[in-house]
């Protein structure tokens, strides 16, 4: 692959091949931690990029200008933002674009995926919801959870992961303006988070006391 072919999906190893300062050793750490392309070191921040073996801060800015040389800016979403919700699976590494405030900037990754329910509507119309939760990291006590529910034509978050009840999950700066799709996490950590929701699948209808606890709601 020319080096003026590479794209934000490009995968890390390929990259490699192309950027000086990378390397393969370092490209397969980082696969190895769920940064598995070009998006994903875009959307990295210092300490998910430090989290990987042998690279200090001096090389995460490296990463993050190798990435940047190549992407530029975040990724747009590459299909219809619904779709991405609806087919998103354990593991999925998704980028939110909110529609009326900022924030949010790192990749959110599927914890817990709830089946698509289909509707039929008065007029004869066919349409589908969903809800998946996500996290900002798929382990540690520090990460942040919500809900990113698809409604109909709207996708927003709900239940929100901040400290003031000022912050309605209803309200307008709630609301998603687009949802991509850019990687997955390690195959070990899609193990951990398959594992986690068949326990919670097999607990009695209404016992949520595993999301409460993954919450920080329970001793």
């Amino acid at each position: 692959m020319p080096s003026d072919e590479l794209t934000t999906t490009t995968e890390v190893v390929t990259l490699a091949e192309h950027a000086d300062g990378l390397g393969t050793s370092t490209a397969r750490r980082l696969e190895n931690h769920g940064l598995e392309t070009v998006a994903d070191i875009l959307n990295a921040d210092e300490e998910m990029l430090t989290d990987v073996p042998y690279v200090s801060e001096t090389r995460a800015d490296t990463l993050q200008e190798i990435a940047e040389a190549v992407g530029g800016v975040d990724p747009d979403p590459l299909v219809d933002s619904r779709a991405v919700v609806l087919e998103a699976t354990l593991g999925e590494k998704l980028n939110l674009t909110m529609a009326e405030r900022d924030g949010y900037a790192c990749p959110w990754y599927v914890i817990d995926a709830e089946d698509a329910i289909e509707w039929d509507g008065a007029t004869g119309e066919t349409w589908r919801t969903r809800r998946l939760r996500i996290a900002d990291g798929i382990s540690g006590t520090s990460r942040r959870e919500c809900d990113l529910v698809l409604g109909g034509e709207e996708i927003r978050l709900e239940d929100p992961p901040v400290k003031h009840l000022s912050a309605q999950p209803n309200a307008p700066e709630w609301r998603v303006e687009s949802v991509g799709a850019i990687g997955r996490a390690s195959t070990s950590s899609i193990a951990t988070l398959r594992g986690q929701q068949e326990q919670q699948d097999a607990k009695p209808e209404g016992d949520d006391t595993w999301r409460k606890y993954q919450r920080g709601e329970t001793a």
